[in-house]
């Protein structure tokens, strides 16, 4: 299990480091991303900050709580998140 968290940590911290890296102050997505991440508002995003956003994606992917996330968990998971950023794009369409 410990091998499966760092793995999925390590994914995340390779698809979301250029996103969190393009920290804007003119209130954009990448900007709020990195807020959400730096969750004591030092201005800086910790190792302990990043890893509990890991946890709690991965808790999150984790439907049955077993410790695991299996391959159908992981694609619905990947659903959820798809189905999420198509209604963004159509808001923000909208506007």
């Amino acid at each position: 299990m410990k091998k499966l968290l760092m793995l999925s940590a390590f994914v995340m911290a390779v698809g979301a480091s250029p996103a969190l890296a393009d920290h804007h102050e003119d209130g954009d997505r990448k900007g709020k991303m990195f807020e959400k991440h730096d969750t004591n508002g030092d201005g800086v995003i910790s190792k302990d900050e990043f890893l509990d956003h890991a946890t709690s994606r991965f808790s999150e992917m984790d439907a049955n709580d077993d410790g695991e996330v299996s391959k159908e968990e992981a694609k619905a998971a990947h659903d959820r998140m798809r189905e999420k950023m198509k209604k963004w794009k159509e808001k923000k369409a909208a506007e």
